[in-house]
């Protein structure tokens, strides 16, 4: 890549802040009416096909391990918004839990394919499964 951003040997780009920029999320909360709604997409999964163009596979919607309860997941708005966008655009929709050991190190993965299986269905998978899993779409 020759765009002069920080990457590492992989040409991944490094996260030179070390923080998260809520200054847009910020401004809006302050700004708009209450019934202008926003919401962040964790994951979009892409690759580029052989002529170059985007091709969309996955939203992923990532959660720490404990967060299970449906207010959190399914009768979130934020979940139903990105269900829908992804039911427009036609492509697949996952939920991923993972689960940490003390130091942050992820020790085992929860998938659910909202789409085709119900919650209580989803998959467990280690980190090597997981990478896979994402390679194979």
């Amino acid at each position: 890549m020759t765009d002069a951003l920080p990457r590492d040997k992989k040409g991944i780009r490094i996260d030179v802040r070390g923080e998260r920029d809520l200054v847009f999320s910020a401004w809006h909360r302050k700004n708009l009416k209450r019934e202008c709604y926003v919401t962040d997409v964790d994951f979009l999964e892409y690759r580029f096909n052989h002529k170059g163009e985007i091709v969309l596979k996955a939203i992923f919607e990532v959660k720490e391990w404990h967060v299970t309860q449906p207010k959190y997941i399914e009768d979130n708005a934020n979940f139903k918004a990105i269900k829908k966008l992804c039911e427009l655009v036609g492509i697949l929709f996952f939920v991923v839990w993972y689960k940490t050991d003390e130091t942050n190190n992820i020790l085992e993965f929860r998938i659910w394919n909202v789409f085709k299986e119900e919650k209580a269905d989803s998959e467990l998978k280690t980190p090597d499964e997981l990478k896979e899993f994402i390679e194979s779409l």
